[in-house]
């Protein structure tokens, strides 16, 4: 039955589209917890994505949006991980994704924070820290081709990177900690 006859269809097409939106960050941050290193998260959360619009009649409102849809990735990126085990890949076990999932699941409203609490820390950095973490954690290239380029020992950049780490750590504490917000 589509929605032009069946307005409460509509409704809750509306409802579920607000739900899929508001979780999108958290449900990505889901993915790459369990997928770590993998470089396809945003396409496994648009498969997600299209499972759970498949799916959406199951969806009870009034119930746990993030709960159901986190299920659902489970599922689906435990059949992804079989998928990559039969080709060869080195991945983790179901049963310890299963084991470490729940501790995943932060509060989106938390990740939300944090996530402007590091994007603020960020934009404090001097442009050339902020390319050499965008170099460590982004492009994937060794850290050794990347002090070729800007003539540095990788060591000098592995003291950087650390120190950077921790002044950040810092920064987002503090921001926290302004906030009134809990530190994790």
């Amino acid at each position: 039955m589509n929605a032009a006859r069946n307005p409460d269809e509509g409704e809750v097409s509306e409802a579920f589209v607000s739900e899929l939106t508001n979780h999108q960050t958290a449900m990505l941050a889901f993915i790459r917890a369990l997928m770590p290193g993998s470089s396809g998260a945003r396409d496994l959360l648009q498969e997600v994505n299209i499972i759970l619009w498949q799916k959406r009649a199951q969806f009870e409102p009034g119930t746990s949006f993030k709960a159901w849809s986190f299920q659902v990735i489970r599922y689906h990126l435990m059949n992804h991980r079989r998928r990559l085990a039969s080709k060869g890949w080195l991945i983790f076990d179901d049963d310890l994704v299963e084991r470490i999932s729940p501790a995943l699941e932060a509060d989106p409203e938390e990740l939300e924070c944090r996530h402007q609490a590091l994007h603020l820390c960020l934009s404090k950095l001097r442009p050339k820290d902020r390319a050499l973490l965008q170099h460590r954690y982004a492009s994937g290239a060794p850290l050794n081709d990347y002090a070729k380029v800007i003539n540095r020992s990788a060591g000098t950049l592995k003291a950087t990177l650390f120190n950077l780490r921790t002044a950040l750590r810092k920064c987002i504490e503090r921001r926290f900690q302004e906030q009134g917000i809990p530190l994790p």
